[in-house]
């Protein structure tokens, strides 16, 4: 790995999706604070009564689902790690949801565009889904978009990042900030593959 290169700066897509991110945390903890009050008073002032142990699962699943959104936040930078090969240098990155061109349910993991490639690593949960990872040579990428999920989510923002690929399905990506990410993967993309985008 060249370590003399420079990490690429922080997009806004990364700002705002780690700012969403942190947003779902406080309240997921406030929540769990408030639960754990409340548990803690009942049981001081009930002893330990039917209610009681329903408040304790609560807890325990207010603090597994806290856990995976401290992980989410960390994977939506985690793709800076990633290795290269030798005279390959990261570009941009982003986690979000992978439609595989069957359809079907959405794939969590991390996407990474370098200089030569776009790579998707799904995440944990998506490799036990069975999920392999895939990536595509930066020359063969062209045409990146916006278009809605479909006509009963065009009101509420659901939204697809498609990536045109020569010879092959695009790939489709599910992000809450869909218009910043296929700006910014457009405009690094021109960095990747310059050729490509005359």
């Amino acid at each position: 790995m060249d370590k003399a290169v420079p990490d690429p700066p922080r997009s806004r897509s990364e700002q705002k999706l780690r700012g969403g991110q942190w947003w779902t945390l406080g309240w997921g903890a406030l929540l769990t604070v408030l639960f754990v009050a409340q548990s803690s008073w009942r049981f001081t002032t009930d002893g330990p009564d039917g209610l009681w142990y329903v408040m304790v699962a609560l807890i325990v699943v207010y603090v597994v689902a806290l856990v995976g959104q401290v992980r989410r936040v960390f994977a939506i930078t985690s793709w800076r790690r990633l290795p290269v090969e030798l005279g390959e240098r990261l570009l941009w990155g982003t986690f979000a949801d992978r439609v595989l061109p069957t359809g079907g349910a959405a794939h969590p993991g991390r996407f990474a565009l370098s200089t030569t490639r776009l790579r998707y690593l799904p995440d944990p949960i998506s490799r036990l889904r069975g999920v392999t990872g895939e990536e595509w040579p930066a020359t063969a990428l062209h045409d990146v978009r916006v278009t809605p999920v479909d006509e009963r989510r065009r009101r509420r923002g659901g939204r697809w990042v498609m990536v045109d690929v020569e010879g092959g399905a695009p790939i489709t990506l599910m992000s809450n900030e869909a218009h910043l990410v296929a700006d910014e993967l457009f405009e690094a993309l021109r960095v990747a593959s310059p050729a490509a985008r005359d």
